[in-house]
C-alpha cells in the first residue's frame, strides 16, 4: 500500500475515533525508554500527528528525570529532553504529563524512616525537575508497590507494611504537590485480583486510595485452572467503579527483539481485552514500552512515523482502531500493510 493511500485511509479513520466520545484521559503513551527516536516525537510531530489528537497523557519514567542519565534511558537523558523542549512542548499540545515514580521499591526498605524519606524525596525531585524544564505534571503511577513489596527485606508477603508504606510516600509527596494524582499500578497475575483488592482497601483505611487503579498483565505468567483472566478484570473494573475510580489496562510486548514480535504480543493483549470489555473499554488504556532486546536495550518498538508498519504509535493506533469496532471480530487485525 502506498504511502499516499495509507495517509488517508489513517486521516478517514481518526476521524472516526474523535467523534467517539471517551473518558478524560483515556489513552496514555508511554514509549520505551532508550528508543532511539525518542526526542525525534517532539521534534516531528508531523510524523504522528493523527495519533497525537487521541493521546491525552504522555507518561516518562523516572529515570528520565534523573541529571546525568540512566543506562535504561539511553540517548533520553533528562538533560536531552529539556534541551529539545520535551516538557514545554507537551504543555503547548495539551497534553498533561505523568511520571512512573518509585513507591515502594526494596532500596527505600530499611529498618527506620529513612528509606521512605527517600523514596518521597527522589520523586519530588523528579517532579521539580519537569518544572524546572517547563513542564507541569499532572499524575504520579506507582510502579507495583505491592508487587515489590512482598520482598522479605519490605516485611513481605503481608501486604499490611507495604500499604503503610505507600501511606508515607502519598502522603509526602502530596504536601509538596497536592494537585498532583498519585495512582496504582499493580502487576497481575503476581497479584491475584483478591490481593488487589485487599491492597486498595489498605490503602483506604490509611486515607490514601489511589487516584486511578492500571493493571499491569503479564499473559505468559496466566496458569491454566488457576487465573481467570475474564473474571478477574471485570471483578477488579467492578471494584473500581463501586470506587469511582478509574480503571486502566496496560497494552504492552514482551519481546524488544523486533517491532514486529513486540506487535504480536500487544495484539495479543488488545485481544483479551476486547473479548472481556466487549466495548465497555477500561477508563484508561496505557501504551507503554519496557520491552528489553537479548542485549540488554530498552529501545523497542520504534514510535515513528504513524504510517509505518509495528511503530509503536501505529500499533496504538490499530489497538484502538480495534477496540472501537473498526475491524469486525475480535480475532482480527487493523494493522495496515504498506
Amino acid at each position: 500500500m502506498t504511502r499516499a493511500i495509507t495517509s488517508v485511509l489513517l486521516t478517514i479513520a481518526f476521524a472516526t475515533l474523535a467523534a467517539i466520545p471517551a473518558p478524560s484521559d483515556r489513552v496514555w503513551f508511554c514509549p520505551g525508554p532508550g528508543t532511539l527516536d525518542y526526542i525525534r516525537l517532539f521534534e516531528h510531530p508531523e510524523e504522528w500527528a493523527h495519533v497525537r489528537q487521541l493521546v491525552s497523557v504522555f507518561k516518562f519514567y523516572q529515570q528520565h528525570t534523573h541529571a546525568g542519565g540512566s543506562p535504561i534511558v539511553g540517548p533520553n537523558s533528562y538533560e536531552a529532553l529539556a534541551r529539545a523542549g520535551v516538557f514545554q512542548t507537551l504543555g503547548r499540545w495539551g497534553k498533561k504529563i505523568a511520571i512512573e515514580s518509585w513507591a515502594v521499591k526494596e532500596f527505600y526498605c530499611t529498618p527506620d524512616a529513612s528509606g521512605m524519606a527517600l523514596a518521597v524525596a527522589d520523586t519530588v525531585k523528579a517532579v521539580r525537575a519537569v518544572e524546572a524544564a517547563g513542564g507541569r505534571v499532572a499524575y504520579l503511577a506507582m510502579d507495583e508497590p505491592f508487587a515489590a513489596g512482598q520482598e522479605a527485606v519490605c516485611n513481605g508477603p503481608a501486604l499490611e507494611p507495604t500499604a503503610d508504606r505507600v501511606g508515607t510516600y502519598v502522603r509526602g509527596v502530596q504536601r509538596e504537590f497536592p494537585a498532583v494524582k498519585i495512582g496504582l499500578i499493580e502487576a497481575y497475575p503476581f497479584s491475584s485480583a483478591a490481593a488487589i483488592e485487599s491492597a486498595l482497601a489498605l490503602l483506604s483505611e490509611r486515607g490514601v486510595p489511589p487516584a486511578f487503579l492500571h493493571i499491569d498483565v503479564d499473559i505468559r505468567g496466566l496458569r491454566p485452572g488457576r487465573d481467570d483472566f475474564a473474571r478477574d478484570m471485570s471483578r477488579l473494573r467492578a471494584l473500581c467503579r463501586d470506587r469511582n475510580l478509574p480503571f486502566g489496562f496496560i497494552i504492552w510486548g514482551y519481546n524488544g527483539d523486533s517491532d514486529a514480535l513486540y506487535a504480536f504480543d500487544a495484539d495479543r493483549q488488545a485481544g483479551m481485552v476486547a473479548d472481556t470489555f466487549r466495548g465497555d473499554l477500561p477508563e484508561h488504556l496505557i501504551f507503554q514500552s519496557w520491552a528489553m532486546s537479548s542485549t540488554g536495550l530498552l529501545i523497542t518498538p520504534s514510535n515513528l512515523p504513524e504510517d509505518r508498519e509495528y511503530s509503536h504509535t501505529q500499533i496504538l493506533w490499530s489497538v484502538l482502531r480495534r477496540l472501537g469496532g473498526q475491524t469486525g471480530p475480535v480475532t482480527g487485525t487493523a494493522v495496515i500493510r504498506q
